[in-house]
């Protein structure tokens, strides 16, 4: 085990969004490459936001994903694990107290005994002359006799910012250099003894003994702050890598309100996680190639923390439902059986009267054709129920010609021909019609699709003509056929 000691720290006050997920990916990748620690720790102070039901979604999403991590809370079936712990900041409120305590005690804090109308009036007359809103510094030089004069007064503690420059060598970013004056004085514990972000982060990252710290680059600006606090507690200074945040197809950021921000959003709409996991690396890390398809297994073995993108990248739906066709062809019949009967039963369909041999060919039949797992209730649901109507425009194209009727009636000939009622004869018979006709075989099986799904695309249509069998594809013929001469088109 390597000293690689990498955290996902997000704050359970919603689902687990994209943005996060990447964050994540790029953390749990680093740690699985170098053979280090991924640490999961959720942010929980804000007690009015944060809840136990969003705690277990982002752990939900993390778990679908596939991201495990080594330290971390309880979830589900999964103990508590690590020597840092707790892994949740609002059982960690003593340490804070602890650290910010610890400051005041060497000078590096100060308490602040300004009220929050007097903080507001302040940035107020900030606005007013046009000027940045900063704390001015009226409780940083108060005497001891001046604190003691304040009795039970409530107060804040704030971090002393001192003068001088902090360069931090991101590994994303290159050197950022900051003036600390730039900065004031802030506030690291509120009145109420509970700690500020900026407070919780580092403790934590320090106790923890976090190595690398990944996150978006929309934390870039407290990094400086950061490594003061890191510097101020005597906690060694962690490498940074901060990424740029996930944008959507207009090029904003990734809203919340969309569909797809709530990563359990792609499990709903039938997307494998793997395929989630690889297009989310896409969308910050190049591999050096051309290669777009990965697996995990892949990814752990290629990965590499310097080729991490400074620009932020668009996402693209049509890539996401290209990457998850690619995985959906990887995976064993099998295995997508597995994944796609649940969802044939949840849509009402007697998956289990069939024989095992019939499901793994109806499977199979469907792997090279479907984007998303959901596709396959429209691709089979014509082998589970009967057809009750047919797609209008495929009507108009296939039956709404004179010679309809005279071509459904000799397709179902050559049906009734057929024995046995296999693949090879069923394309034999197909090509037959052509040679006879001198017509493209598509004359013959757009219509024929059309009979026996009501739809114009589907599985390939002799491999669904043979599972269907031969009974009920001489059936929807019959059906077929006295639909078309209901359309009123008279025959040649």
């Amino acid at each position: 085990m390597s000293n690689v000691r990498v955290r996902i720290a997000p704050s359970p006050s919603g689902f687990l969004h994209i943005g996060t997920a990447k964050m994540a990916v790029f953390n749990w990748l680093f740690a699985r490459q170098q053979g280090g620690t991924f640490i999961l720790r959720l942010e929980d102070t804000d007690i009015e936001r944060s809840s136990d039901e969003f705690a277990h979604a982002m752990c939900e999403g993390f778990h679908w994903l596939g991201i495990d991590w080594d330290e971390g809370p309880p979830f589900g079936d999964v103990p508590a694990k690590g020597e840092y712990g707790p892994y949740r900041q609002s059982e960690r409120i003593p340490l804070y107290q602890q650290e910010a305590a610890r400051l005041l005690d060497e000078g590096k804090a100060y308490k602040c005994f300004c009220t929050k109308e007097e903080l507001d009036a302040e940035r107020e007359r900030a606005r007013a002359e046009k000027r940045p809103p900063r704390y001015n510094g009226k409780c940083r030089d108060l005497t001891p006799e001046e604190i003691a004069a304040k009795g039970d007064a409530p107060y804040s503690i704030r971090f002393k910012i001192e003068e001088g420059v902090t360069e931090i060598d991101d590994l994303v970013q290159g050197t950022v250099r900051t003036n600390n004056s730039e900065f004031d004085d802030f506030i690291i514990q509120k009145p109420n003894g509970y700690p500020t972000f900026h407070l919780a982060v580092v403790v934590d990252d320090g106790m923890m003994k976090i190595s690398h710290i990944l996150r978006g680059d929309d934390h870039l600006t407290n990094a400086t702050r950061h490594v003061l606090l890191f510097k101020a507690l005597g906690y060694p200074v962690p490498a940074f890598a901060h990424l740029p945040m996930v944008l959507d197809e207009n090029r904003k950021k990734y809203s919340k309100r969309l569909r797809g921000a709530n990563v359990l959003d792609w499990r709903t709409d039938g997307y494998l996680p793997e395929a989630i996991f690889n297009y989310v690396v896409l969308l910050g890390w190049t591999p050096g190639d051309d290669r777009e398809l990965f697996t995990k297994e892949e990814l752990i073995e290629c990965f590499d923390i310097n080729r991490l993108g400074q620009s932020a990248a668009r996402f693209d739906m049509k890539k996401v439902q290209w990457l998850n066709g690619q995985h959906i062809r990887r995976l064993s019949v099998e295995e997508l059986q597995d994944r796609v009967l649940p969802i044939l039963r949840d849509a009402g369909f007697d998956v289990d009267s069939k024989p095992p041999e019939w499901l793994w060919k109806m499977t199979h039949i469907c792997q090279e054709k479907i984007k998303t797992l959901n596709e396959i209730v429209p691709y089979t649901d014509f082998f589970f129920q009967e057809i009750t109507e047919y797609e209008e425009k495929a009507v108009r194209k296939q039956w709404e010609k004179e010679d309809a009727p005279a071509r459904m009636r000799r397709i179902r000939q050559a049906f009734e021909e057929t024995e046995p009622w296999t693949l090879d004869n069923l394309k034999a018979s197909f090509e037959r019609m052509t040679e006879e006709t001198g017509e493209n075989q598509g004359a013959f099986i757009h219509p024929t699709r059309l009979a026996l799904t009501g739809k114009s695309v589907g599985p390939g249509l002799f491999e669904l003509t043979e599972l269907l069998g031969k009974e009920a594809c001489l059936a929807r013929m019959d059906q077929a056929i006295e639909y078309v001469n209901q359309l009123g088109v008279h025959q040649t």
